[in-house]
């Protein structure tokens, strides 16, 4: 009944990532903020201009870190990546460039990446399904990471409350929420994952139930980061090779 409910909402742009998304999920959002949004992102679709220029800020944010060369922003859509065609060295190269910390393109499925062997580079063609998180998101986003990966505790809870956002969860909330992200992000002291989407569907499953029974809601971006992050694991998944997403992690915030 929720799976159909949301068929039927979700602007049609969306309706690819319904499969990997949770009944629960539903249960847990702020429904009228992000339905407004859903369609504010829809539109973006039909605007191209809009798409080049989100395209160029990843691009120049490329730059300005020097990795331009690694990855490249196409202006055509590519012929997407064959796993299957690439060296266990070519995947471990993609994979970590696929990691690299840029705009908010929410189509991060293997279809919009393209490996030119000859120059070790990775490109990539940022579809129309786009969007720009507020900046208190991202900031609490960047903590939340920075509270897993190096053990900052202060961090740590100013991004747990983007799982708890406006509203008054039962006690014992975060604490619960803490474990259940540690579950998803893994170990913190590991050197190097495999990326699964069926561990990343499972992680989020037990997080919504957690969200719903405690009466939390989420911050409306993390609707939109986790479609992104559906096509993030596809294409690392894709890729199977270990990879160190703590050091793309601080790689993205030097």
């Amino acid at each position: 009944m929720a799976t159909s409910w949301a068929a039927r909402l979700a602007p049609e742009p969306f309706r690819d990532f319904l499969p990997y998304t949770s009944a629960s999920a539903l249960k847990v959002i702020h429904r009228a903020q992000v339905l407004r949004r859903s369609i504010e992102v829809a539109r973006h679709v039909a605007d191209q201009h809009a798409r080049s220029r989100a395209a160029k800020l990843l691009q120049d944010s490329l730059h300005a870190a020097g990795l331009d060369t690694d990855l490249r922003v196409l202006s055509e859509p590519s012929a997407g990546l064959d796993a299957a065609e690439l060296s266990e060295r070519e995947r471990g190269m993609i994979g970590e460039r696929v990691l690299w910390d840029g705009p908010l393109f929410l189509d991060l499925r293997p279809r919009h990446f393209l490996w030119v062997a000859e120059r070790n580079q990775l490109c990539f063609f940022p579809s129309s399904l786009w969007c720009a998180p507020d900046a208190d998101f991202t900031q609490r986003l960047r903590a939340l990471y920075a509270g897993f990966y190096r053990g900052d505790k202060q961090a740590l809870a100013r991004g747990i409350e983007l799982y708890r956002w406006d509203c008054s969860p039962s006690d014992g909330f975060t604490e619960r929420i803490e474990h259940l992200l540690r579950r998803h992000f893994g170990a913190a002291g590991a050197s190097t994952t495999h990326f699964s989407i069926a561990h990343f569907r499972a992680t989020f499953d037990a997080i919504f139930e957690e969200v719903a029974a405690s009466d939390a809601k989420l911050h409306p971006d993390l609707t939109f980061l986790g479609v992104e992050l559906v096509g993030l694991y596809l294409t690392l998944e894709s890729l199977n090779v270990p990879l160190d997403a703590k050091r793309a992690f601080e790689r993205s915030v030097d």
